[in-house]
């Protein structure tokens, strides 16, 4: 959140209080460069700014949460079905949604 002078918080949204990256950092790096640039000229609504800059952290990491799941889930599918099948099973839907050089990038990207 904002403090006294206008300025972005950047720790209120780290649950660890580490750097934050990825996305993340880049959000956070952006905002205080623009705090700098803009502190005298700009008329924003400083907690509008803030409200969505909350709400974007959270989405982005609620987002990261998701992969993490899918990945897991994944990768149990591989551990209990093997590469073999799910190399049958990816290509047998591939064939089904996908246009023929759709088809050569997928089966290029998981050689």
């Amino acid at each position: 959140m904002a403090d006294n002078n206008g300025e972005m918080d950047t720790n209120s949204n780290n649950e660890d209080c580490s750097e934050p990256n990825g996305l993340e950092g880049f959000i956070t790096n952006q905002i205080k460069q623009q705090e700098k640039e803009s502190r005298e000229r700009d008329n924003l609504d400083v907690q509008k700014r803030d409200d969505f800059i909350t709400h974007a952290l959270a989405e982005s990491k609620r987002m990261n949460k998701e992969i993490e799941k899918s990945n897991s889930k994944r990768e149990k599918l591989h551990s209990e079905f093997g590469t073999a099948k799910m190399d049958d099973w990816r290509n047998e839907h591939a064939a089904e949604v996908l246009t023929q050089q759709e088809q050569a990038l997928v089966n290029q990207h998981h050689q």
